[in-house]
């Protein structure tokens, strides 16, 4: 069986599995859904267009770098453990 995200304008409302390869509209939804074979890790809250899945958005300050969401400054690479914390829009060790 193969995993199929099933997109309502633009957006994934569920991940389905089926046998085969569903019809458009898939069974048991209406014609303004489509079933689009889903990538690893997609689920709901993702959005679709063109081709490609894009996560939901981590944080308002991160924007969409290469269909990646990317924090304002870059993560320390010192070994250290981090979390991003949004109000101060800095890494803080954990």
């Amino acid at each position: 069986m193969e995993k199929y995200a099933i997109i309502y304008n633009g957006n994934v409302v569920n991940i389905i599995e089926y046998e085969s390869a569903p019809s458009n509209p898939p069974p048991g939804f209406d014609g303004e859904h489509t079933a689009v074979l889903a990538t690893q890790g997609v689920g709901p809250g993702y959005t679709y267009a063109n081709g490609v899945f894009t996560a939901p958005q981590s944080y308002s300050s991160w924007t969409l770098v290469d269909n990646v969401w990317t924090p304002p400054t870059s993560m320390p690479t010192d070994g250290g453990r981090y979390f991003w914390d949004e109000s101060t829009k800095n890494w803080v060790a954990k």
